[in-house]
């Protein structure tokens, strides 16, 4: 056969077959670790977590950040400002080197004097990101006002950025 005289191909050859026959080398399912057969025929004291029962919602996702808005003082036809605040939770703190940022959906009722809001036009701290929004009312009221804000929170091992975070409030105008 032409795999004796080449040393490098029987040596393949060997390996092939060797592997094929480790490959179907199997415990049988019934020949179980003695660990696992004591595991199997104890009876399970603990419950499934939550999540994992019928019907259960999932566990929630631990808060990371608050959003508060203080709406201001507004009188139609005079300019206004409202606050939007973003502080950390406990272990946590701003992200000061990602692009935060502020965009407001078009008001009616309102002028807004700027509806993109970028890191630089932010008060930011490790502490806290606070956008002030000055407007003006057209007249007497409820004025509803709404936009999407991105921003990012870290702790020792990892950041989060949050994206598309949906802030809405309304001014009662005099």
């Amino acid at each position: 056969m032409m795999f004796r005289s080449n040393p490098f191909l029987s040596v393949a050859w060997a390996l092939l077959v060797g592997g094929l026959a480790l490959a179907g080398c199997e415990k049988p399912a019934d020949e179980a670790p003695p660990e696992a057969k004591a595991a199997e025929a104890a009876p399970s004291t603990a419950t499934p977590p939550p999540a994992a029962k019928k019907g259960a919602a999932p566990a929630p996702v631990a808060q990371t950040y608050k959003i508060r808005i203080t709406p201001g003082e507004a009188a139609a036809g005079q300019q206004a400002t409202s606050v939007i605040e973003v502080t950390p939770m406990p272990g946590y703190k701003m992200n000061k080197d990602f692009p935060s940022r502020l965009a407001l959906d078009p008001a009616e009722g309102a002028t807004l004097t700027k509806t993109a809001f970028e890191k630089g036009d932010a008060e930011l701290s490790e502490e806290m990101l606070r956008f002030e929004i000055p407007f003006t009312a057209a007249a007497a009221g409820k004025l509803d006002l709404s936009g999407m804000a991105d921003f990012s929170v870290c702790n020792e091992n990892a950041c989060k950025l949050i994206r598309d975070e949906k802030v809405a409030w309304q001014v009662a105008v005099r």
